[in-house]
């Protein structure tokens, strides 16, 4: 940190030395986060860099590198975004025809990246070279069903282009920006790979051959058929890295390599090793690597808990420390160890009080974890992860205002999480802050486009907060996702706010969402067709249409029609006052709806039919209800179901008159 005038990239080696420093400490440290944010700045206003291409596109993907470790995605994505424009250089993926098994007759479509090289695309001049034959090795895929590369129809599509390092180092930042940024599921590895398959076609950098090798096998151990390379490809690794003979290549681009520690490659190893069921070779390798945590687990895995604590105390004999005890603590359930563990630290060990509130929360003792994951959380507010438990803790406790505190925090460190978002909507309509709500569920559907539940909470939101056009974007994409779905309660509002006219929070009449909303009701009952509250909607909707005309009051009898033979068709309709009701209701809209439609009767003989097929309906009805309301209590037929059967009967009259004018 001393001053070095005559070097200009003083600040620069400082600030890669600080990153790796962050990368062998267990947890971010606030402290360096600001320095090496600040140190950032400074190089990008330094004047010798950005005289300097080659150095400002480097310096712009080595700070993606340093946002992305700390969960900045959108900085981290200004700063590659930046380097690519330097690099005249576009990165989309793409389609191509192909093959990708063994015994695969037709060609599909298979994800490929296409790289646009501008005019203005230079190759810089590397002086570091290195023969590929000292790079780590590729394993190649040995499976009896999938090829080991796609066969591309059209070979050409296949062919990545030859690019100059520092052009592979913006595929490699675009890569890891986009695996940080999106949901993490069986799409996405398949629009990850083509990267890797860029990268790992033209190998021309040490440190990017290993990244991208070790990031192919993150990605392959979580499918069967390639979970086997993935594991001898993260053991090749391991062995080829033991070999600690310094050579210049190894650093040529190495700080925006994404180049891990070499325990790093052993902790995935030992992670390929649990999924596949070697729990014991795992071990060994977790022990060799002091990842108590791991150690544990596998224990308890293979019922040996007994066994962790033992390993711990003897290690302890050598030295105590704050991380060993707050492990011991973990191995035998004894919250003592965590007090021991936060007196060792002084009283400033946030791992010690956030060991101490886990044990807590997953008891789901979570008044009594809150307290300790706040002052860990105090100590280092970069703990992920634990801002989402003290959310979660303090929903569950209705301790509203603090949980949407926690969940803010979390969102803006992890912005990626549609559960976080979802949690915070919550933990805001809990708070009557509806309108906030809705503004994360915004976020939440962003993250996971795919989940009904979500566009469900953001329609019922909608509603409450007047987005009428948005509730009806969110029913149409929850049909996209479960074909069929009823929500009668949001369909009434709905309609009832177009019929009555009533302003959106925009201060636009709803009555202009109208047709959007009968091509809603026209998708739903395509494929619902027998619920009889839905077809009332869609009638009452039709016929809210100003200028009615023959063929919209024809629609709407036929839906109030569908109304009363979907109701009818529950043989116990009269054994509850509800459905009762409901018939009721439906059958006034049918009378009224009959009266309409002899208007556009071609002759007296057609109206006398339509007439005469609703005052059937109609008497049915009544004579039914008459000979079952005595068996309901007095109590539930109150002065308004007296006024609403007396007004059908009414309206029967009414069709029984003019039914009998066009008799006569």
């Amino acid at each position: 940190k001393s001053p070095l005038p005559s070097l200009n990239s003083a600040e620069w080696w400082l600030m890669r030395t600080q990153y790796i420093h962050q990368q062998v400490l267990d947890e971010h440290s606030p402290t360096l986060q600001g320095e090496l944010i600040k140190l950032s700045q400074i190089l990008q206003s330094s004047q010798f860099i950005l005289n300097n291409n080659y150095l400002e596109v480097l310096l712009h993907l080595e700070v993606a590198r340093i946002y992305l470790h700390y969960g900045k995605v959108s900085i981290s994505d200004q700063e590659i975004k930046a380097a690519l424009k330097l690099l005249d250089m576009e990165v989309n993926l793409s389609g191509a025809l192909g093959r990708r098994t063994q015994y695969q007759k037709r060609d599909l479509a298979q994800l490929t990246i296409n790289v646009k090289l501008g005019t203005k695309a230079t190759k810089a001049v590397d002086n570091v070279g290195c023969p590929v034959e000292q790079f780590p090795k590729d394993v190649i895929l040995n499976d009896e069903v999938r090829l080991p590369h796609i066969f591309f129809t059209n070979s050409e599509e296949g062919r990545f282009p030859d690019l100059s390092p520092l052009q592979q180092a913006a595929i490699i930042a675009v890569f890891v920006q986009k695996k940080k940024s999106q949901a993490k599921d069986h799409l996405q590895n398949e629009e990850l790979t083509p990267f890797l398959n860029c990268l790992l076609a033209h190998p021309k950098v040490w440190a990017f051959q290993l990244s991208a090798l070790l990031f192919r096998s993150r990605l392959e151990c979580e499918h069967k058929r390639t979970v086997e390379r993935a594991l001898l490809q993260t053991q090749e690794l391991i062995d080829f890295s033991s070999n600690v003979t310094i050579v210049p290549h190894r650093l040529h681009l190495f700080y925006c390599s994404y180049a891990p520690p070499s325990f790093v490659i052993m902790s995935e190893c030992a992670s390929i090793l649990v999924s596949m069921g070697s729990v014991q070779s795992a071990l060994s390798l977790y022990l060799k690597l002091q990842m108590w945590d791991e150690v544990i687990d596998c224990y308890n895995y293979l019922k040996l808990r007994h066994m962790a604590a033992e390993v711990i105390r003897e290690r302890m004999k050598k030295a105590e420390t704050v991380k060993l005890w707050c492990y011991l603590g973990d191995a035998t359930d004894d919250t003592s160890c965590y007090e021991k563990a936060w007196e060792l630290s002084g009283g400033r060990s946030a791992q010690a009080q956030r060991h101490w509130a886990m044990y807590h929360f997953r008891r789901k003792q979570f008044q009594e974890s809150i307290e300790h994951f706040k002052k860990s959380l105090s100590i280092n507010s970069l703990q992920v992860a634990l801002w989402f438990r003290l959310g979660y803790a303090t929903l569950m406790t209705e301790q509203w205002a603090e949980s949407a505190q926690a969940y803010r925090r979390y969102c803006s460190l992890e912005p990626e999480s549609f559960e976080a978002w979802n949690n915070l909507a919550k933990a805001y309509i809990l708070q009557g802050q509806k309108h906030r709500a809705y503004s994360a569920l915004q976020e939440a559907v962003k993250c996971n486009y795919e989940t009904w539940q979500v566009w469900d909470n953001l329609m019922a939101v909608s509603s409450d907060c007047g987005y009428f056009e948005e509730v009806i974007h969110c029913y149409h994409r929850i049909l996209d996702l479960k074909d069929k779905h009823i929500d009668e309660q949001i369909l009434t509002v709905l309609t009832t706010v177009i019929i009555k006219g009533v302003c959106d929070s925009h201060g636009k009449p709803a009555v202009e969402h109208r047709k959007k909303a009968l091509e809603l009701f026209g998708r739903i009952t395509a494929k619902v067709m027998g619920n009889p509250i839905i077809w009332k909607l869609y009638a009452e909707l039709t016929a809210s249409i100003e200028e009615q005309t023959p063929i919209t009051r024809s629609k709407t009898l036929q839906y109030y029609q569908k109304a009363y033979t979907v109701a009818m068709q529950d043989s116990s309709w009269f054994k509850e006052i509800k459905s009762i009701k409901q018939i009721i209701r439906i059958c006034q809209c049918l009378g009224k709806a009959h009266l309409q439609i002899i208007k556009d009767c071609s002759s007296p003989k057609e109206a006398y039919h339509t007439l005469t097929s609703a005052k059937l309906s109609l008497q049915n009805i009544i004579s039914k209800v008459d000979q079952h309301i005595v068996d309901f209590n007095k109590d539930h037929i109150d002065e308004k179901f007296q006024s609403e059967l007396t007004l059908l009967r009414s309206l029967l009259d009414a069709i029984i008159e003019e039914h009998s004018k066009l008799k006569n």
